[in-house]
């Protein structure tokens, strides 16, 4: 009997170990897995409300790297491309930073402007998906935009 508690005891410490765990309270991994992967944004609220993606940025994605610049790349139908003729850029480059608590994510000089920045706030983060929040200021309203990420493969 002895034997069979511990068997069982063993089974369930392998299977707790292997799980891909949520690393909200593991923060010193975000950076990496914030540049592991390529971030596709799924769903997104409106001040709890939700709303859908213009069509042209459905298949977009973040990329970030190492080096602390990353790029808003385009997908199939280019968001910029406002004339049709495909002139327009595939990608918009930024710089962006973590805090030190790692809580929060700085983009800056997005698109090259020093004058565009924005945070977003890091509810969670596991290896397959990122939620965060970005909080704006638009005509005198307030908007809480809650961001829902799927991590894709590199």
């Amino acid at each position: 009997m002895k034997h069979i508690l511990l068997l069982c005891m063993s089974l369930m410490l392998v299977t707790v170990s292997c799980k891909r765990k949520d690393i909200h309270g593991d923060l010193k991994q975000r950076r990496d897995i914030l540049k592991g992967h390529n971030w596709k944004l799924i769903r997104i609220t409106d001040n709890g409300g939700t709303t859908s993606l213009p069509i042209c940025q459905i298949d977009n994605y973040y990329v970030f790297e190492t080096n602390g610049t990353g790029r808003y790349e385009e997908g199939t139908l280019n968001c910029l491309d406002s004339t049709g003729t495909g002139n327009a850029p595939s990608y918009t480059s930024f710089r962006w930073e973590m805090t030190g608590d790692l809580r929060n994510l700085y983009f800056l000089e997005y698109a090259g402007d020093p004058e565009r920045r924005f945070e977003w706030e890091i509810l969670n983060m596991t290896y397959d998906e990122l939620k965060v929040r970005q909080t704006l200021h638009v005509d005198g309203i307030d908007h809480r935009l809650d961001m829902t990420f799927f991590a894709m493969n590199k």
